[in-house]
């Protein structure tokens, strides 16, 4: 697995990565520190889909923000600006799958 967060972040996004140029999905296991977020409105070419392990997740896609909880799952056009929001005092999990492998 490969670290994307920066060491001081309060995100961990791991990648799941076999060292494969041919491949189009990546993998992530995402940690979400208390009261932390990723940076504000990512958008890349592709789509993401995800279930939240554990925790609740706010998911701001554009202007509209969606409340999820654990065991709760969500699709996105990764095109539209979006963030993801950990509102409470407890950590978040989050695993996904997105298009292209790195964005």
């Amino acid at each position: 697995m490969i670290e994307l967060s920066e060491p001081s972040s309060k995100v961990s996004l791991k990648q799941v990565y076999n060292c494969s140029t041919t491949k189009n999905l990546g993998f992530l296991i995402e940690t979400y520190q208390p009261n932390s977020s990723t940076e504000e409105k990512i958008a890349h070419e592709g789509e993401e889909i995800g279930t939240v392990i554990e925790g609740k997740v706010l998911i701001r896609i554009e202007e509209t923000t969606y409340l999820l909880n654990e065991g709760d799952s969500y699709v996105i056009d990764t095109i539209k600006p979006h963030t993801f929001i950990n509102p409470t005092d407890g950590v978040t999990r989050i695993v996904s799958a997105h298009t292209p492998t790195t964005y």
